[in-house]
């Protein structure tokens, strides 16, 4: 794989097999990208010191438990990258569950939780003429030159299954090298889209599934009920907790799904977002990384970029149209905490891309640089296989 370079480009990787062989195909081809970056990655050199301590290596073999007990597939498509990238397993299961082990402060936090936290910001258009789900996908500097999407088509009907019982899967999805897809946004074969927004509780369940295991889960969902099963998680629950924008393609609805951590069961919300009919009336609904409609988790108080983020939102002018939907999610009127996000402290997080998935049309486009004013996306895809 190339060096990066100031050109706009998104690999997409097609891939058939197994779990382990669809893993083993993303190790193998971005096996330089997984390697530059955990070498140029702040959070490797953080989670390492405390893996190699006896809590870190206790609590890391809890969450490995945990995960090959509800999900162990997913284990299995992880074992692939190690064996493909050449990378120890153990360093890329850290990564998939960096947030559990760092950022729920099982480590020494420092400052503003948030800034070690992937944001994002999802905005819904919901009327008879424009249904759109769209989203900023936040996360570190370092991940920025190794984004990619993968469209995959599993079969793998020997394949070794916990609550999630799935011998063939097919699905998009944005990703990087080093992590399972689903933590960003992605669409399947049974018509269901969704973009994840990172979530801020106070505390986790240490040793539950990690959530990025069970957002991967929901790339296999069939509907918005089995969505709504695979994040409570009965008899597990999760680790940590996650928002999801959800659109079904096949029906034109809408949802929004938070999720909490709990153990044995997580709390969580499903909110459906109406469709409006009356042109008078605001037909838009905002999320971003706080908790709005799930009261029954506490939620860390100390989160500036989302708070400012949303106050700008509602200061704006209501979209209704796709324009409008870009203009949100590309203003950088406030320098310090913009909605499209520049990586300049305090605020530590870059917006890598944005989404927008069209419900009527079936379409997902991807813009690298800021929608406002990038007319054109890099990718526009069917939401079809």
């Amino acid at each position: 794989m190339a060096d990066t370079d100031s050109a706009q480009r998104l690999p997409v990787l097609f891939t058939r097999g197994t779990y382990y062989e669809v893993g083993h195909n993303v190790g193998t081809v971005f096996k330089e990208w997984i390697h530059k970056y955990f070498n140029s990655s702040l959070i490797p050199s953080r989670l390492l010191p405390f893996y190699n301590t006896h809590k870190g290596r206790e609590i890391f073999a809890e969450y490995l438990k945990a995960s090959e007990s509800c999900f162990p597939q997913y284990v299995t498509e992880i074992r692939g990258m190690s064996d493909g990238s050449g990378m120890p397993f153990e360093h890329l299961f850290l990564l998939n569950i960096a947030k559990e082990t760092y950022f729920l402060d099982l480590m020494e936090a420092e400052h503003n939780p948030e800034q070690h936290v992937r944001g994002c910001s999802s905005v819904y258009v919901n009327t008879p003429e424009v249904k759109i789900m769209a989203h900023n996908e936040d996360w570190e500097p370092f991940a920025d030159p190794y984004s990619y999407i993968i469209s995959a088509h599993i079969i793998d009907p020997g394949a070794q299954t916990g609550t999630v019982t799935c011998e063939e899967e097919q699905f998009t999805a944005l990703s990087c090298p080093e992590v399972l897809p689903g933590f960003a946004f992605g669409f399947n074969k049974h018509g269901l889209a969704f973009a994840i927004n990172a979530t801020v509780p106070m505390k986790g369940c240490v040793g539950c599934p990690p959530a990025g295991l069970i957002t991967r889960a929901l790339l296999s969902a069939t509907n918005v009920d089995e969505m709504v099963r695979i994040s409570r998680n009965e008899g597990y629950g999760a680790s940590d907790g996650f928002h999801a924008n959800i659109a079904s393609l096949n029906h034109n609805e809408m949802w929004s799904l938070e999720v909490g951590p709990g153990k044995f069961e997580s709390p969580l919300k499903l909110t459906t977002i109406a469709e409006q009919v009356n042109p008078d009336k605001p037909c838009h609904y905002y999320h971003f990384n706080e908790y709005f409609n799930l009261k029954d988790v506490e939620q860390n108080p100390i989160l500036p970029s989302s708070s400012a983020r949303a106050k700008r939102a509602e200061e704006m002018p209501p979209p209704r149209t796709l324009k409008d939907v870009k203009a949100v999610l590309g203003d950088t009127q406030n320098s310090v905490y913009p909605i499209y996000r520049c990586a300049r402290r305090p605020d530590t997080s870059l917006t890598g891309c944005t989404v927008v998935f069209d419900i009527l049309k079936k379409t997902m486009e991807v813009y690298l640089e800021n929608p406002k004013i990038d007319h054109a996306p890099l990718v526009k895809l069917p939401l079809t296989f």
